[in-house]
Order: structure tokens, then C-alpha cells, then sequence
């Protein structure tokens, strides 16, 4: 079981990495991160000057004006060995080998080892994390082990410690309190009642308090996401209304069958399938139609629940059933890994250093360390452990220094034409064109 979390987390780890080093991984958000954990491990208020000065807010933006994250302290030690991006990487990759572990022993405990082996390989390898892999890093992903040792503590008889593992959850994100409520509504559903009930009521109270009261504390102009969910308040004095922002585009219903599909809808079939419900509705609400997708981060918190409610009904199937179950979740899992991110690590050319990437790392090395620099968003997160990096937008920032890719269109510009005009006014304004490789100029103003 340790050697199959270790390849696994070994597996995730090297997608990052391989995503790293061919400049597929933006500073949002890991740059963001970089940025709070680097200041918890110099015990300093996480302050986001890329984040609020992109927003408008300022750049003395506390990061819990953008989301309620304490559980990110938990990794500043890493910080203490090498305070570089990639230890971040790393952290989600051990966040996955520690989450395969207890999927195993779920598992194990349910429908002995032959079958555990094959369920905690295909939470391993499954899409939805290999996703969360090439973004590098997101707080999400702290959802995995605390969800699943919530639910191997109900397994074992011990409700009050699962009550624990489940409360915990409030710390990761603000709107993780629902998804502890909707644990403590399992809680009650499983005779649990009292302390069922108890624990919704935390999870309701932490929702409401890290929302409505500590980000716009900090924020100071009211929660940052809130236009996400407005398509939806629109709707719901309109039934139909409502009813089709949830369900269309037609792409939210092919999300779930994705989710569902390696474990062959087993579990629609069981109660555990509860504790998605909050994540699945905030997201099919959302205004956002990053939300509704298989790519980034977002499947990877449902991805617990939905394995152990694949467990429990299979757990439930003559032995001849289980073991044809066990075969589908393997070959549903390395199937798709050739569809998603994993394919990069058996691609010849994804370990070649082409020429923009060549022209990536010169621009990098062009600017010097210990200053302020508007930057690309593939260039930034490789010039964070050294500068303070704003993200290049359409609003000129006026940093002493400018990396502006002038390839390919780049988020949040998404222009190329813009992109190269950006570069003609800043020469007109004063910047001295530093590098000029064809794919990025560096530009730097005395």
C-alpha cells in the first residue's frame, strides 16, 4: 500500500513538474500561493500585491479578503527547506499519496486487498487530479485526505472522530463549511443524529462566518465572487429559469458523467454520494463557465465522496461482481489518464526544451533578482522566488520591469495584438527594451 502511494504521488508530481518546466502553469494561482505560504514561513500577514492590485483593491490585500485558507500555514515548513514554487507541487503531490492510502484502507476494510489495490489506483491515477496536477497547486486539494479520513473514521465506529476530520474542513476554503454541513446531514441520515445535527450547524455557522463576515473584512468591498452565482439569482423567482442554468449548458451534465463513468454510476446508489451535493450545486450555478468543466481543479473535491459511494455499493455485490467492478476502475483510470494530463509523462515531446521555451528562460534570466516585475502569466510563478511578481493585465502597472510575451495570447490580456502594442508604449513611455527574443521582450524603466 505505501509503494502504490508513493508511485502515485510520484505520478502526479512529475505531471506538475513536467507542466513547470514547459511553462504551462500560470501565476494563477501559483503564484498566488507561493505568495501566502512564502509569508507564513516568514510568520508575516499573507498579503497579495499580484492579486489586489490586479483586482483594484491594492497591493496590500490580505489573502483572506480573497478566501478563507488558514490550512495554508500548515506548509510553510516547506518553506524552511527551499522557498521555491515547486515545493507546492510537491505538497499536492504528497496531499494525493496520503489520500491514496486512506482510499486503500477504506477500501480494504470494505472488500479486502486484491480490490483496494485497484480502487486506491484509480483514485490515484484518476482524471480530476491529474487536472489539479498541471494547474500545480490549489488549496482544493487539502480537501482529499481530510474528507477521506473523515469518512475511514465513520467506517471504523468512530462517528466522533469523523465529526472531527469533517469540521476540519472549514479551515481550507470558506465554502467547505457546506461541505462539513452536509457531513454532519450523512451524520444524521446514518443514526448519528445528535452529533450529526451538530456538526451541519458548525459547518452552516463557519459558511456564513468566513463569507459574509472575514472576506469582506478584508476584501473591503464585499466577497470577490460574488458575481459568480448572479446568474443564478436572477433565475430563482423562475422555476424554469432556474432549472436551466443549473442544467445547461449541456457541458455540466457531461461533467458529471466523467465523474461518475470510472466507477461505473455506483455512486448514484449510495448515501456518501450527499457530501458532493454542495460542491455540485455552487458550481452548476456559477456564472462562471470555469466551474463547469474537467479541466483545473474543481472535480478534485468531489472526487472523495464519489469514490466512497462507489465503494459502499460495491461492497454490497457478490464477490464475481466486485472483482469485475475492481478491472473497470483500472481500466476506466489508465483509459483516461491518455485523454488528460498523465499522457504528457509518456509524450517524447514534452521532455524536449523547444525554442519558446528556450525564449522563456532567457526572458527569466534577464531580469534581475530582489525587484518588482509585471509579468506574463506562464512567466511569473519562475520569477516568484526571487521578485514581486504583478500580473501582466490591461492595465499597466508601472513596475521597473515588464516581461510581455509577444507569441501567443496570454491570460488575463488574451491578445496578441495587445500584447506587442504594450510593448511600443512602454518604449514610448521610458522603458528600455532589455530582451527581445521573438517570444518575449523585457523591458526595464531606470
Amino acid at each position: 500500500m505505501a509503494l502504490l502511494a508513493v508511485l502515485v504521488g510520484l505520478f502526479q508530481l512529475l505531471i506538475g513538474l513536467v507542466a513547470w518546466r514547459s511553462y504551462r502553469i500560470g501565476s494563477w494561482d501559483l503564484t498566488l500561493f507561493d505568495t501566502i505560504v512564502r509569508a507564513y514561513a516568514h510568520f508575516r500577514a499573507p498579503i497579495e500585491p499580484a492579486l489586489g492590485t490586479h483586482l483594484g483593491v491594492g497591493p496590500d490585500l490580505n489573502a483572506f479578503g480573497d478566501h478563507f485558507s488558514p490550512i495554508l500555514a500548515l506548509l510553510a515548513p516547506l518553506y524552511w527547506v527551499y522557498a521555491d514554487p515547486r515545493m507546492l507541487i510537491l505538497a499536492q503531490a504528497l496531499l494525493v499519496a496520503v489520500s491514496t492510502a486512506v482510499t486503500w484502507r477504506i477500501a480494504e476494510r470494505a472488500m479486502g486487498p486484491a480490490v483496494a489495490y485497484a480502487v486506491a489506483l484509480g483514485f490515484g491515477l484518476a482524471w480530476p487530479l491529474q487536472e489539479a496536477s498541471l494547474t500545480g497547486f490549489h488549496e482544493s486539494l487539502f480537501v482529499a485526505p481530510l474528507l477521506l479520513l473523515a469518512f475511514e473514521r465513520l467506517q471504523a465506529g468512530r462517528p466522533g472522530q469523523a465529526a472531527l476530520w469533517a469540521a476540519a474542513l472549514v479551515t481550507v476554503k470558506e465554502d467547505m463549511g457546506l461541505l462539513t454541513a452536509f457531513f454532519g446531514l450523512l451524520l444524521v441520515v446514518r443514526r448519528e443524529r445528535r452529533l450529526g445535527a451538530a456538526l451541519a450547524v458548525f459547518g452552516l455557522a463557519m459558511f456564513w462566518f468566513t463569507s459574509s463576515v472575514v472576506v469582506p473584512h478584508y476584501w473591503g468591498h464585499g466577497s470577490p465572487d460574488g458575481d459568480y452565482y448572479r446568474a443564478l439569482k436572477d433565475a430563482l423567482p423562475n422555476p424554469a429559469d432556474t432549472f436551466d442554468v443549473v442544467l445547461r449548458p449541456v457541458q455540466k451534465e457531461q461533467t458529471l458523467g466523467w465523474l461518475l463513468l470510472p466507477w461505473a454510476f455506483l455512486p448514484l446508489l449510495s448515501s456518501a454520494v450527499l457530501v458532493v451535493l454542495p460542491q455540485v450545486g455552487e458550481r452548476f450555478a456559477s456564472s462562471n463557465p470555469n466551474h463547469w468543466g474537467l479541466m483545473q481543479h474543481y472535480n478534485a473535491v468531489l472526487l472523495p465522496a464519489i469514490v466512497v459511494a462507489g465503494v459502499e455499493t460495491a461492497r454490497r455485490m457478490p464477490r464475481a461482481m466486485q472483482a469485475v467492478w475492481a478491472v473497470w476502475v483500472v481500466v476506466a483510470a489508465v483509459w483516461l489518464t491518455g485523454r488528460h494530463p498523465g499522457s504528457l509523462l509518456w509524450d517524447g515531446d514534452s521532455w524536449k526544451v523547444d525554442a519558446r521555451e528556450r525564449a522563456a528562460a532567457s526572458a527569466v534570466a534577464a531580469v534581475p533578482h530582489g525587484v518588482t516585475v509585471e509579468a506574463d502569466n506562464e512567466i511569473g510563478p519562475h520569477l516568484a522566488r526571487h521578485d514581486t511578481v504583478l500580473l501582466l493585465d490591461r492595465t499597466p502597472r508601472d513596475a521597473p520591469w515588464v516581461v510581455v510575451d509577444t507569441g501567443v495570447p496570454s491570460f488575463p490580456v488574451d491578445s496578441l495584438a495587445a500584447q506587442r502594442q504594450r510593448v511600443v508604449d512602454l518604449v514610448a513611455r521610458g522603458y528600455a527594451l532589455v530582451l527581445d527574443n521573438g517570444q518575449y521582450a523585457v523591458l526595464h524603466r531606470p
